[in-house]
């Protein structure tokens, strides 16, 4: 039997994106028209390397605006948008309080939120790296074994931190987790077998969540 392969993305970009304002997980932030366009290409490029109607496992982050990506990539792939298994567990890094402000009054306040490798410096009230990596080792004991091809659409941090463990990246000296390069919104990285590859996108991500 071979092993399953992981087709991990970033959801397209939000208008919270352009408007560099830090986004939540219990709020509803829409894709923008280039968001709507990066998730439709997402789509098309995993129809040329899958087909139409393939045999996968979906997921996504309970968030919609991963929702709506998935949306459209199942559209564009021929598969059942309401299949897909939606968990917080993929879910972006908690902000706290900071989330809907804007990153400039933010930084205005405490200094810099956006740190080296575009990483997020964690919310004194939000959520830390070894608190993502906790969460998707749950999710990861629940589907690693599962045989087939999954496609999981999520977030900017969750997805390096997931990317990292899979990959088996290095835990970063002060941020306590594992963490894979960034990679812009609207791409797709394959995990197989412990490894990983760059299929469509490229590294060095833009915003963030």
């Amino acid at each position: 039997m071979s092993s399953p392969r992981f087709f991990i993305m970033r959801h397209g970009e939000t208008v919270y994106n352009a408007a560099r304002r830090l986004q939540a997980n219990h709020i509803h932030t829409p894709l923008s028209r280039l968001g709507v366009e990066q998730a439709l290409a997402m789509g098309v490029a995993l129809r040329g390397m899958l087909g139409t109607s393939p045999k996968v496992t979906l997921h996504v982050s309970e968030t919609g605006r991963a929702l709506q990506t998935m949306a459209m990539i199942a559209d564009v792939l021929g598969l059942d948008w309401f299949a897909a298994r939606r968990t917080h567990d993929l879910k972006e890094i908690d902000m706290g309080s900071w989330c809907g402000r804007l990153y400039d009054d933010v930084e205005a306040e405490i200094g810099p939120i956006v740190i080296a490798d575009h990483l997020l410096r964690p919310a004194p009230d939000g959520e830390d790296y070894p608190m993502i990596a906790a969460r998707l080792a749950n999710w990861l004991a629940e589907v690693s074994d599962a045989p087939g091809d999954h496609i999981v659409v999520m977030h900017g941090i969750s997805s390096r931190v997931l990317r990292g463990m899979m990959a088996g990246y290095p835990v970063h000296p002060d941020l306590g987790a594992p963490i894979a390069p960034s990679l812009v919104q609207g791409s797709i990285a394959l995990l197989e077998n412990g490894c990983e590859t760059v299929l469509f996108g490229s590294e060095r991500g833009s915003e963030h969540a």
